[in-house]
């Protein structure tokens, strides 16, 4: 288990007595793609890191349709600010393919937060998402193309190997608008496909564009 804390962003370089401590309330499951590991609303005591594999962390409308909110790999842990905060889990968590997750008690973690580095971690955490947040709204007042555009250069990560009819819902488009824009953009060279993922190769040109 230290081996596999060892993986997780929050216990990268802790010293193996602290990580021994923390093993010994954390357990470990396999998740199977489109796994559910919880929903919105549900309140629990734990918190989570991913060993390998992608979560999609989403809110749902009231057709019951997904939105997507984020996407965590390798190394990411969710579920915490809630913990922190002492409410329900605010979104939802699934697996979106095969995963390998630490599930970990907060309950006995949380003698540890004030402990360096933990809580340098977790504040610098908590300041990114306000952050990123707060960007991410500022889509909402432009139009299809520099919704696009402004993602590809201030979230670049949203397009790592991620299926484009959640990364529209996330941008608030149809498939077929996001489909369109992407390749105009390859087509201009600005942008191409590499391993599932969309990468910027001209980030001159679309500033450009967005401006």
């Amino acid at each position: 288990m230290v081996e596999k804390l060892k993986k997780i962003s929050l216990f990268f370089n802790i010293e193996d007595n602290l990580l021994k401590k923390i093993a010994s309330f954390s357990t470990i499951k396999t998740y199977d793609k489109d796994e559910i590991i919880f929903y919105e609303g549900e309140k629990s005591n734990f918190f989570y890191g991913i060993v390998c594999g992608q979560v999609l962390m989403y809110d749902s409308n009231i057709k019951g349709d997904i939105i997507p909110k984020s996407s965590l790999s390798k190394g990411d842990i969710f579920g915490l600010i809630a913990k922190i905060q002492n409410r329900a889990y605010c979104l939802s968590a699934k697996s979106q393919t095969k995963s390998e997750i630490i599930k970990i008690d907060y309950l006995k973690f949380k003698k540890l937060i004030s402990i360096p580095p933990f809580s340098d971690r977790i504040i610098k955490m908590l300041s990114n998402n306000i952050v990123q947040e707060i960007e991410f709204n500022k889509l909402q007042k432009f139009n299809a193309t520099k919704r696009v555009t402004y993602a590809l250069l201030n979230f670049p990560q949203k397009f790592i190997k991620k299926k484009k009819y959640l990364l529209a819902k996330e941008l608030g488009m149809s498939p077929e608008t996001l489909s369109r824009i992407l390749t105009k953009l390859k087509n201009e060279n600005i942008i191409c496909y590499c391993e599932r993922s969309i990468k910027i190769v001209d980030y001159e040109k679309l500033k450009r564009y967005f401006n």
